[in-house]
């Protein structure tokens, strides 16, 4: 949001400058800044919908709608009226029809600003001079071109740590998998992207069950899979050529859609009219069409991969000539298309309705293992000892049971995705969008606990697993061009899921298949209403409204449930209202605060239970937050939440990853504590002309009580003999505090960014006397067994981009460097007890090394209708296991991708 700038009194001005002289202490910069007068007044048309009011309120209004700040002493629009402007026009010319009978003109004093003076006989023209004259300054109204109105500006203002990916960018960064777009944001990961092409969102430390919300065009569809002994994932299903843009916000949320969201929210939007037609056209047709190497078709179930030969070897045995079956490694050559992706978009708009319809079909064969590293599984062989020549055969061990540049089996998958969306304007500013969309794929996928050693080092291909996805959304928005009290905003949704992880468990050569089907439907929205008051005491904003959500589990349609064990069926649904008031006492201040109410029940139908159990609960969630500007584009910020997250419909119905049921074992809510602070800096102009510079830092802390997992905790029997079986529980508290550090340079021929997020504590704690006594109650791994084992970040990641323009910005070249540190700690951290070993028929730690990757890109934009591609993902091949993996197998190898985009 634009905000009014008041220059009140000489003390202000003062401390604005003392601010000015730790930014800008180079002469240099300052002059550089005031190289381009006159710049406002060649700014493009703006549509403009200013009510006639107050001169306050419409000056406010003028700077949110143009992306201007304003800054005045309040005596000037004090008592006065405005007509008010609407219609397209200049940004100069807006201001001029505002001002029109209030006495005030505006006079330019640099690149960055005008200056109203009081009196209507003062000239509209340059003014430099005044602007040396200190207290002439504070006399004025200063009109300053604001940085910050492009969406990509977004992370680096307001009182929260944000990010925002163009769909550019995701097409960039976009990888082998489904989430690999998410790479490279501070304090953002995605789990278990490689079993299956879906993502599963980590913010801080904080992951799955609704912690973090993943919208896409406000509709959830959230799957929890089962993963055996090793756990559970929740999954999120998109196409990547579908997405438009994505903005994700970290901690606390007091957004509309936020119920619950106690680690942060992802909002997806899916791609419009506007990212398919042409600069002037009102119908265009895009295509899109990539490939990718490093892969080949997954091979029939059964086909085994890894070392062979392990064991011991006396003189009398014939010693093995290989240590793997040799076509694993057969990988195809390193420029050889094997897999890609292929789009059509057909758009077309009227001043009265946006459509548009696009079909994606997208496949993946199995990839490849890098090569280098060393932490992959190869024979280490010692010996011969003793007298009968011992030789022993190791793996060496290593992270995962494949070798150096081998085909990792069960990665492989066939997607086909549409998307239809209907946008109709009517009278007023009313503005209604439908929207259908359908994702299928079949992909490989194979349970965490069937890699675990005490199954079957050896991995093996598995069946194949398949979602079918449809998606119905609905929104609604209306602000008329008369009343700053009315913008209301509705979103609702309605998603299908049919979820059927095929496994397939190999005993000595033997396949035995697995069904884990699931069908899951979800439906709700939320509205609000937004109203501003603007006066001479201070400028008010007060959004409320309310959301709602249903969700049920079952079985897919035609299936029994006498021949489907360990499903789940039940329902859940919450209800919330929300309030929101925004409050800029003072220019340069804004305080926020947000209380949100909500109230859950859940319905246990599982047919294990004597009876249905039914479970509610409901609560109250504050948050508050200050900043302060005291000079344009540097803010400073504080933040507190109490957040309550109620338990997901997979902690609250009965199923195969708790042996304890519901009604025997309920969980109350969760509530993150958060605290964070922050500072922001975004400015143009600082060395170049043209050039941009954006900084954000923030120390964040979330400290979780009765934050809900799973355990083995104590139980009884009828005979009253104490025993431990798996079930929910509520820790004690968890908590996760660290800091996150980004900054971004782009001086248009030239750019770079570096961002860096560390983590300084992470604590998981049980209850007394809920475990078994031999496990340690504490542990910043996570508890034994517990599904927070998969979720412990690293404590250190770095990303650093760099990159250049050339033939006049048609052509971009650059490099992205990662560096993933080490787990937060290894294992559990914490000493094991008897019988509590991680990883031994219950859940393993996620495990990995540091790695460092290097990624190369290139865009060329031949003219508006062609645009070709090309990227080089993990140029040095590179072997390394994916942080927070819940499966343990290896990443991709080396991958060159590209692509040509066609629109007319």
């Amino acid at each position: 949001m634009k905000s009014v700038k008041c220059k009140r009194a000489n003390s202000r001005n003062g401390k604005k400058w003392l601010v000015a002289a730790v930014f800008r202490t180079s002469a240099i910069s300052l002059a550089l800044m005031s190289m381009q007068q006159g710049a406002f007044a060649q700014t493009s048309p703006v549509s403009f919908n200013i009510p006639a009011g107050s001169l306050s309120g419409a000056i406010a209004e003028f700077g949110r709608q143009s992306g201007v700040q304003v800054s005045y002493p309040p005596e000037f629009a004090a008592g006065k009226q405005s007509a008010g402007v609407k219609g397209a026009v200049s940004s100069e010319a807006a201001l001029g029809r505002i001002l029109q009978g209030s006495g005030l003109s505006y006079q330019f004093v640099n690149s960055d600003s005008v200056t109203l003076v009081n009196g209507g006989a003062a000239a509209n023209t340059s003014a430099s001079a005044s602007a040396a004259d200190d207290s002439l300054l504070l006399g004025t109204i200063t009109v300053t071109s604001r940085a910050g109105s492009d969406p990509a500006d977004a992370p680096w203002q307001g009182a929260s740590s944000r990010a925002h990916l163009s769909a550019e960018q995701v097409e960039r960064f976009s990888g082998t998998s489904v989430g690999d777009f998410l790479s490279g944001i501070p304090g953002v990961l995605n789990g278990d992207g490689r079993n299956s092409g879906a993502v599963d969102v980590n913010i801080r430390g904080l992951q799955g069950q609704g912690r973090v919300p993943v919208l896409v065009d406000g509709a959830s569809q959230e799957t929890t899979v089962y993963q055996g002994y090793n756990g559970s994932t929740a999954r999120t299903y998109i196409d990547p050529d579908f997405i438009g843009s994505v903005d994700i916000e970290k901690g606390a949320s007091m957004g509309a859609d936020s119920t619950g969201a106690v680690g942060g929210i992802v909002r997806m939007s899916t791609i419009g009219v506007k990212d398919i037609l042409l600069p002037g056209h009102d119908f265009g047709v895009r295509l899109k069409g990539n490939f990718n190497t490093n892969s080949r078709s997954a091979p029939s179930p059964g086909t085994t991969g890894g070392l062979t030969n392990l064991g011991t070897y006396y003189s009398w045995d014939e010693f093995p000539s290989g240590f793997g079956d040799s076509s694993g490694t057969n990988r195809p050559s390193a420029l050889k298309p094997t897999g890609g992706s292929g789009s059509i978009a057909i758009a077309g708009t009227t001043d009265a309705v946006d459509v548009l319809a696009a079909y994606a079909q997208r496949y993946n064969g199995n990839y490849f293992a890098g090569k280098r590293g060393g932490d992959d599984a190869h024979a280490v062989i010692s010996g011969p000892t003793g007298p009968f020549g011992e030789v022993n055969v190791t793996d060496g061990n290593p992270l995962t049971a494949y070798r150096a540049g081998e085909e990792v089996l069960n990665t492989s998958r066939d997607t086909e995705s549409w998307l239809l969306k209907g946008t109709f304007r009517f009278q007023d500013n009313q503005k209604f969008e439908l929207g259908y969309s359908r994702y299928m794929t079949r992909y490989g996928n194979i349970l965490g606990s069937q890699l675990m050693s005490y199954f079957n080092s050896q991995p093996y291909q598995g069946l194949l697993s398949t979602i079918d996805l449809a998606t119905w959304t609905g929104r609604y928005s209306w602000k008329p061009e008369d009343s700053n009290l009315i913008d209301i905003k509705v979103d609702t949704f309605y998603s299908d899921v049919d979820n059927r992880v095929n496994s397939v468990f190999n005993s000595s050569g033997t396949l035995y298949p697995q069904y884990f089907w699931l069908a899951s439907n979800r439906w709700g929205g939320n509205a609000s209403n937004t109203s501003r008051f603007y006066s001479d005491i201070a400028d008010v904003t007060w959004q409320y409204g309310g959301s709602f959500t249903r969700e049920n589990v079952g079985l897919p349609d035609g299936v029994d449930e006498a021949t489907m064990s360990g499903s789940r069926f039940g329902w859940r649904k919450e209800y919330s209202g929300f309030s929101t008031l925004e409050v800029k006492p003072l220019d340069w201040v804004t305080l926020s605060g947000n209380l949100r109410y909500s109230t859950f029940e859940s319905f246990d139908r599982s047919p294990t239970l004597e009876s249905p159990f039914t479970r509610k609960d409901h609560g109250w969630s504050p948050i508050f937050s200050l900043m302060v500007e005291p000079l344009d584009g540097f803010q400073a910020y504080g933040k507190y939440g109490s957040v309550l997250r109620s338990p997901s419909i997979f902690e609250s119905i009965t199923g195969p990853s708790f042996s304890v049921p519901t009604a025997d074992n309920p969980v109350a809510p969760e509530r993150n504590k958060s605290l964070e602070f922050g500072v922001n800096y975004l400015m143009d102009g600082v060395f170049l002309p043209d050039d941009k510079l954006r900084f954000h830092g923030a120390w964040f802390s979330n400290h979780i009580d009765n934050y809900i997992t799973r355990g083995n905790i104590k139980r009884y029997t009828a005979s009253g003999r104490e025993n431990y079986q798996l079930g929910r529980m509520n820790l004690d508290y968890a908590e996760m505090r660290g800091i996150e550090l980004s900054a971004q340079y782009d001086s248009g021929r030239v750019f770079g960014s570096v961002a860096w997020n560390h983590y300084t504590d992470i604590m998981f704690c049980a209850k007394d006397g809920v475990i078994h006594p031999a496990a340690s109650r504490c542990a910043p791994g996570g508890l034994y067994n517990s599904f927070a084992q998969q979720q412990v970040p690293p404590k250190d990641t770095v990303t650093v981009n760099l990159g250049s323009r050339f033939l006049d910005s048609d052509l971009t070249v650059g490099t992205r460097i990662s560096y993933i540190g080490s787990r937060f700690v290894e294992g559990l951290g914490a000493d094991e007890g008897l019988g509590q070993v991680s990883g031994m028929y219950s859940i393993a730690p996620s495990d990995w090394k540091p790695y460092t990757l290097v990624d190369l890109y290139a865009s060329y934009k031949l003219n508006q209708n062609a645009t070709f591609d090309l990227s080089v993902d993990n140029l040095t091949d590179r072997y390394y296991v994916d942080a927070l993996n819940t499966i343990p197998i290896p990443a991709p190898g080396r991958t060159v991708r590209g692509g040509v985009t066609l629109k007319f």
